[in-house]
């Protein structure tokens, strides 16, 4: 999946913004203008992952946010990691061919949490 493909896909706008500026955030959603926000210091392949990420945030509020952060956090990743597995998927001939931990270590996903998210959209996408 391309940067392209998603901002056609969410109908959504990406702005770039100084890295250096905000050293923490690699990127953020703005729901009233649509709008992505990414550093510039993201490669291709961590644009595409910072970014569906982000769109993960889609729909939750500013209240709901700051009143459960983790779940928020949690449901981005998930977002994010559904998609990328689907065009893991996507690019194999057999899905059995998919290796979990190849996965993770290409896309830098290092918790128990995402790998559970992993293997869960694994199985979820190819039953």
């Amino acid at each position: 999946m391309t940067e392209k493909e998603i901002i056609s896909h969410y109908q959504v706008r990406i702005i770039d913004f100084d890295g250096d500026l905000m050293p923490d955030e690699l990127g953020f959603y703005e729901q009233e203008t649509n709008t992505a926000f990414l550093s510039s210091k993201l490669n291709k392949k961590e644009r595409v992952k910072v970014l569906l990420h982000e769109l993960g945030h889609k729909d939750h509020t500013r209240s709901e946010y700051q009143n459960a952060r983790l779940r928020c956090e949690n449901e981005a990743d998930r977002n994010m990691i559904h998609h990328l597995v689907k065009d893991a998927l996507d690019n194999l001939e057999d899905p059995r061919e998919f290796d979990y931990l190849q996965f993770m270590s290409y896309y830098n996903l290092k918790t128990i949490t995402n790998e559970i998210m992993v293997r869960e959209e694994y199985l979820a996408l190819v039953e």
